[in-house]
């Protein structure tokens, strides 16, 4: 559904904000659409990943997309970002899987939309989310999965490695959380992002820098944020300029995130509130979730854009499960897990992105 907010787009496209509706909870959109006539177009759904939020460099992607003349549709899944459902901050594999089915429901069923040009784009998290439903979903014509999380194994792993002691602090939490989540007591959160001590699902020295360079100009911390960082401020040592850590307070119980944390509550500018936090009762869930196998049921072409020195989901376990399938393009990016979302790399990659993307869109229209 369409509402009426609509701004024009660098891509010459007009940008409204619409909805779709996911298990009885609505889920909030963007929808470009390009200005001219032209009949129906391919589209692409995109989705980001672990506890972001669209605001966070998707519609930098999605104004390339748009520039080619397709429909692009950028959602943020349920409890998290614009979005509706509670308790915020949840992130359920199974919702989110979900959430992905019914916006390329919704996406076919608009006029403007040739559903037989269909193509998914996820990235991080949701890059391995876009690998499970492309694997059922068979009318997708193709599939970008972007530093995709591929393998649950094999991430658990690196974040051992990244910080044995914090990962202990991580599963303590996951498990009062899901026996508070018995008794209906709200989500006891842990950090997406962080350093050696943080119980945080990614650890590395410049993950709290890398992370905050998607976020917009304008975002400002939380009151209690910024008191912690103004008493420790090695965490936030490099932390983008984008982020305001002073000025005008804000309750955080006015923000679609619901509740302050010390690990980071921030207001958008123009909207676009999102936390480094999610509930931390994933962490029980991510080592059995290995989307990364599916790829050998997936009917379209993949391409896997891959950051080789990436700790959260690491590329020599994505390009072992691609080896030796015909259907699917490993591209490799000298970087980290977020490297890819600005500067030269992302650059490198959107291009490359697009090439892809025109092809196989060119071949469906063929057909």
């Amino acid at each position: 559904m369409d509402t009426s907010a609509e701004k024009d787009s660098p891509a010459a496209a007009v940008r409204r904000d619409v909805w779709f509706e996911s298990g009885g909870v609505r889920c909030a959109a963007w929808l470009y659409v390009p200005a001219a006539d032209g009949g129906p177009r391919p589209l692409v759904v995109m989705a980001h990943g672990l506890g972001a939020v669209r605001e966070w460099r998707l519609d930098a992607f999605a104004q390339r997309f748009a520039a080619q003349g397709w429909v692009v549709l950028v959602f943020d899944y349920r409890y998290l970002g614009a979005s509706e459902g509670t308790p915020r901050q949840l992130l359920d594999i199974g919702d989110q899987l979900d959430d992905w089915r019914a916006a390329l429901a919704y996406g076919r069923s608009l006029p403007e939309v040739d559903p037989d040009q269909v193509a998914v784009w996820g990235t991080s998290f949701g890059g391995g989310h876009v690998l499970r439903v492309a694997s059922e979903d068979h009318g997708v014509a193709a599939v970008v999965a972007q530093c995709p999380f591929t393998d649950g194994p094999a991430s658990l792993l690196s974040r051992l490695r990244s910080g044995p002691v914090s990962m202990i602090g991580l599963v303590v939490a996951a498990v009062l959380d899901v026996v508070g989540s018995v008794f209906g007591a709200k989500p006891v959160l842990a950090p997406v992002v962080g350093v050696w001590w943080m119980p945080a699902f990614l650890v590395s020295p410049t993950a709290i820098a890398a992370a905050s360079r998607l976020i917009p100009a304008g975002s400002r911390l939380s009151p209690r944020t910024a008191g912690v960082l103004s008493r420790i401020p090695a965490v936030g040592r490099g932390l983008s300029p984008t982020v305001e850590t002073a000025g005008e307070p804000f309750r955080p119980g006015d923000t679609a995130v619901g509740r302050d944390t010390i690990w980071g509550v921030l207001t958008g500018s123009g909207g676009g509130d999102s936390a480094n936090a999610i509930a931390a009762r994933l962490a029980l869930r991510l080592p059995l979730y290995r989307p990364g196998k599916d790829l050998r049921k997936i009917a379209a072409a993949a391409l896997l854009c891959v950051c080789d020195d990436d700790r959260a989901a690491p590329a020599r376990t994505t390009a072992r499960l691609a080896a030796g399938r015909d259907h699917v393009q490993v591209n490799h990016y000298d970087g980290d897990h977020f490297d890819i979302y600005v500067g030269d790399l992302f650059e490198r990659a959107v291009a490359d992105q697009v090439q892809f993307l025109t092809a196989r869109f060119t071949a469906a229209a063929s057909r």
